[in-house]
């Protein structure tokens, strides 16, 4: 098992047992924090690109997280078949995410699915309702 693997098999460990609001605070304890875990994260979706699903396409995604020390930006661009994340605001994002620093984590590491995320406000869209879907489309997500 990869280092990747060992961090976000403690990631899914934490998501699975700690309640939903003492998660922020048992993340923000490990090595790194939060800004650590969502680094793996962001890794974690930019590994799980498949450029066949995406066809030649492009898009970006920005995502806007809130957290307890302050919001979190952090964006995923694809282009020319190629998936790259950074930290930050991205200029001219096709779609924003906001979430909830929980939720991004349970999402992250496969425990919450993004259509159900939607439906159940705790992601919020503003942008190309289309390009929300493509987060399902382009990525392979493990199962839930």
């Amino acid at each position: 098992m990869s280092v990747q693997q060992e961090q976000v098999a403690e990631l899914v460990d934490i998501v699975e047992s700690v309640p939903s609001r003492q998660l922020e605070a048992a993340v923000a304890q490990r090595e790194g924090g939060l800004d650590g875990a969502l680094k793996l994260i962001f890794e974690l979706l930019v590994s799980e690109f498949n450029p066949v699903k995406a066809k030649g396409e492009k898009g970006v995604f920005q995502f806007d997280i809130a957290s307890a020390e302050g919001q979190k930006l952090h964006y995923v661009h694809v282009e020319d078949g190629v998936c790259r994340t950074d930290k930050g605001l991205h200029g001219s994002p096709d779609i924003t995410i906001g979430i909830r620093f929980p939720d991004m984590l349970a999402m992250g590491v496969g425990k919450l699915p993004g259509a159900k995320a939607f439906l159940t406000g705790k992601l919020k869209l503003r942008g190309s309702p289309l390009m929300g879907t493509r987060l399902g489309e382009w990525f392979d997500h493990p199962e839930v």
